[in-house]
């Protein structure tokens, strides 16, 4: 793993901008250039979703901290609920995303058709949203902690799930 870094930082040195962007641009590219991509897909992914869920939270369906109905403050109970509820909802619209950039930019489609590699995506995201889902309220409910603690928890128990799983089960590479 060291020297696949080493080789990625020597490239990076002795490379001009427009080259480095080719290669980023490239399917048949190094893999930590492969990672890279991933987690740029998957920052713009976490945008959609965590800002869908921040904006519900907030506005629609309360779930943030100190929030009230009815002149009255939320339960930790009710906010781990909602917090359920948001999540599910900003789920579709950021898988959609995720998707369409991984297959665009980042994975070498082509191990299975175009609508096996969509139910797989889909289901192993969904497989990763389920862990953060019900860890993140979990904690809540628990523990009192703060609603963005637990969605820093949803993001990186998905995270790592979802790239091992489409690198190695979905995609060609």
């Amino acid at each position: 793993m060291a020297g696949l870094i080493a080789k990625t930082f020597d490239f990076l040195r002795q490379n001009d901008l427009r080259t480095i962007i080719a290669r980023m641009n490239a399917r048949d590219t190094h893999p930590v250039i492969q990672f890279l991509k991933y987690v740029i897909c998957g920052l713009g992914a976490t945008v959609v979703h965590h800002g869908l869920f921040f904006i519900l939270s907030y506005t629609v369906i309360p779930a943030g901290d100190g929030m009230t109905v009815n002149g009255q403050p939320i339960t930790d109970e009710l906010r781990k609920m909602n917090g359920y509820l948001n999540n599910s909802i900003a789920f579709i619209p950021s898988m959609m995303f995720a998707y369409f950039t991984n297959v665009l930019w980042v994975f070498t489609p082509g191990r299975h058709s175009k609508w096996m590699e969509f139910v797989l995506f889909f289901a192993i995201g969904t497989v990763a949203f389920a862990g953060g889902l019900f860890g993140g309220p979990w904690l809540i409910g628990q523990f009192g902690i703060p609603t963005w603690t637990s969605q820093i928890g949803f993001l990186f128990t998905s995270f790592a799930v979802n790239f091992f799983c489409r690198k190695f089960f979905i995609f060609k590479g």
